[in-house]
This record gives structure tokens, sequence and C-alpha cells, in this order.
């Protein structure tokens, strides 16, 4: 069995600003947080794996390793280090947060708890980029979701923040997309790709169970796509995917899945090699530069694949870029009580209310010309449109099911 290719081997050198060469060897890349199933170690990882952390209500109480496999999965396509099979990040540390059982649930609480654990721990293990290859069971708003307010606090704090689009996709055209984590118009949602054994994006398409579309609240994802077919990775034999199906498994310790699960840890681990070159960026010029680089995909439809296909020699190599978040910015308040900036659901409700079209908010103010998917416009939402004004259950889902259930082909 093949591997798609990451095209993230670039990243494994340092880029000069001054010649464009990539010389020399990569910088230390920041920690990437997994939360997941947890992350088992391995020689993958080495001593990379700096924290384990079970916060898994589902689990036994002392439950560690990863039963499941897919949270080593993950890890292995953000930051392995195998020979044949590595990471895009492959000097990035690992924070793994357990959250899901063997069947690969978790309860959102548990999810949300996660969250506020990478939130409180970021300083103490760098961690500047929270990989969520997971998705609520039910629909929900960002106006009420305590899930999505838990990523938007870490976003707000500095931390970038990665979700699968999910693999409830449909070859009809467009599906709902108000699942959290990645429904949030903060965050970086990633869609998957199938390369067809090419490193040339424009024969790459986007598969039939990739989601994409628009959410209750108007906003349209995936941001951005990334290689998420035949992805071999790292994974636990004794795991519940690796016994389910064995016939996935290419070599001992070693196992392709596909679905959008493994297309965000791509992504996770280019936001780590930008932030390695760039640690001053912020999440917004994390996710402007991973934007702003995305190649143009001709032979995929409207906004299946987002923006486009992820570049990240290119992102690294970006001293700047626009933020594409600039118009959310003015819902951000200060909470009283603890000083952090917040996104004012109140506030945002009570624009839209008014009538008012998204390209008021700014995304046509963004300085996205140069950009070649421009022509994307995003200011063609007209977010008054949204359903935002449904009635939304504030009792959220208790669980978060993992995409890669269904095991996708």
């Amino acid at each position: 069995m093949w591997q798609e290719s990451t095209d993230m081997t670039i990243l494994q050198n340092a880029f000069d600003p001054n010649t464009g060469a990539i010389t020399g060897p990569a910088p230390q890349a920041p920690a990437i947080a997994i939360v997941d199933s947890g992350v088992q170690a391995r020689a993958d990882f080495g001593s990379r794996l700096v924290a384990s952390v079970n916060m898994c209500s589902l689990c036994a109480p002392m439950a560690s390793g990863d039963d499941e496999g897919h949270g080593t999965m993950v890890a292995g396509v953000a930051a392995g280090a195998s020979v044949n099979y590595p990471g895009g990040a492959k000097n990035a540390p690992i924070v793994s947060i357990r959250t899901a059982d063997a069947s690969g649930q978790s309860l959102e609480s548990d999810v949300v708890a996660a969250a506020d654990w990478i939130d409180a721990h970021a300083k103490q293990y760098n961690i500047r980029v929270a990989n969520f290859s997971l998705a609520t069971a039910d629909t929900t708003s960002i106006r009420v979701d305590p899930l999505d307010k838990a990523v938007e606090r870490l976003w707000l704090d500095g931390i970038v923040v990665v979700a699968a689009a999910g693999n409830h996709g449909s070859a009809s055209g467009p599906v709902q997309m108000s699942y959290a984590p990645g429904n949030d118009p903060f965050i970086i949602t990633v869609g998957a790709l199938d390369q067809h054994m090419t490193s040339d994006p424009s024969d790459d398409t986007v598969p039939d169970w990739s989601a994409y579309g628009t959410t209750i609240d108007g906003f349209s994802k995936p941001d951005v796509s990334a290689p998420g077919r035949y992805m071999v990775s790292s994974v636990p034999m004794t795991s519940t995917i690796a016994t389910s199906v064995p016939d996935r498994v290419v070599a001992p310790g070693y196992m392709w899945m596909s679905g959008t699960s493994f297309a965000a840890p791509v992504v996770s681990a280019e936001a780590a090699q930008i932030l390695a070159r760039h640690p001053s960026f912020t999440p917004d010029q994390v996710k402007g530069a991973i934007m702003l680089s995305s190649n143009y995909l001709p032979s995929v439809n409207g906004f299946s694949g987002g923006v486009g296909e992820v570049d990240g020699g290119i992102a690294a190599s970006l001293d700047g870029a626009p933020n594409p978040n600039e118009g959310l910015y003015q819902f951000v308040s200060k909470d009283p009580l603890t000083a952090k900036s917040v996104f004012n659901a109140a506030s945002w409700a009570s624009y839209l209310s008014s009538g008012a079209s998204w390209a008021q908010a700014s995304w046509a103010e963004a300085s996205w010309g140069e950009a070649s998917w421009s022509t994307a416009s995003w200011a063609e939402a007209s977010w008054n449109e949204a359903s935002w004004v449904a009635s939304v259950n504030g009792q959220m889902t208790t669980l978060a099911s993992y995409s890669e259930s269904t095991f996708k082909p």
C-alpha cells in the first residue's frame, strides 16, 4: 500500500528568505496537543510524547495508551518520525489528551475539559497547536455550544485550533456543517483530498464522504483541504481500528486509513512548522498564511475543498498574511471577570438581526487580492439569510463521535 504525499517534506528544512533556498535543519516546532483516543508511546515519537492525560469518563480510571488506535494515527500524521511513514512536523513534541474510549466515543464535557486543560498548560508544554479530529453527534450553534466556546478560548489565547470537517459528505452536494468544533468560524476546519498518487494538485479531488457546506450560523466550511485518503500512519496492533480492518495493515505497527480525521493533522503539522519559523504569529496569522498559500483545485467543484489545498512549504515561508477572521473581531470583547478576550455571541446575533450582510463585517476588507482563489468571494455569503434565528436546544449532546468510525475507503 502506498501513502498519499502530504507535501510536508519541504518543511523539515529551514527556509532562507534571502535566497529562497531550503537548507539546514528545521527549527524546533512547538507542541501539538492531540485531543483524541490517546497516543500510544512508540519509537515514532520517542521522547517527544511529553505528556499523556486521561480525561475519558467512559474509560477505566487508570486507562492509558490508545485502545481505539485513532489518536495514535492522528499523532503519527502530525508528528511521527518513522523512516517509511513520517509525519509533517517530525520534531514537534506531542501532548496527548485522551477523551475517547475503544469505540471512539467521548463525552462532550470531556472534550471541553480537554480544551480547558490545554489552555491551562499551554505555557508549561509550549502548546501552540491543538488538533480535534472529532465532532459532536448532533448539530449545534456557535452561540450556545460549550465546545465551540472552549475552542474559541484557545484561539483567542494564542493556540491554533485545527478540526476535521467530518466524513458525512454526500455525492449530491453540500451537507449540514453544524457539528462542533468544526463549525466554529475562528478555527481552521479541514476537508480531505484524494491525490490520485500524484503530487500535482490539479488532479486532486474531494471524496464524496468529505463534508462541506454551511453551518446553521451561516459559515462556509471547510476552510482548506489536505490529503486525507490512503494515509499510512502508526497504530497499536491490538487497537480497535487495527483489529477491525486488518487488511489495511501495511507493516507491523502501521496501517492506512482515509478520512478528514487524517487530513486535519496534516494542517496541524503545517501550523506547527509555520510557528517554528514565526513564533510571534497569532493564530489568525497562521490561518491567513495557510489559506493564502493554498493551491487552486481545478478538479474540485465549488467550495467543497475550501479555498484550496494546503502548501506547507509556501505557507512556512511567508513573513505575514492577512487576517481571515478580521470581521469577527468586532464581536470580541473582554470578559469582566477573567479579563480574557471572548466572542460575544449576543452582540453578533444583534448584528445579524439588523439584516446586515457578512460582507459588511469585512471579509472584503482583508487583503486577499494576491490569492489565486480571491474569486471564491467570501463576501458572497449573506449571513442575514442564515438560519441563525431558528431555536437551538441549549442542552447539547453528550457524545462526540469520531469521523473514522465508518472506515472510509
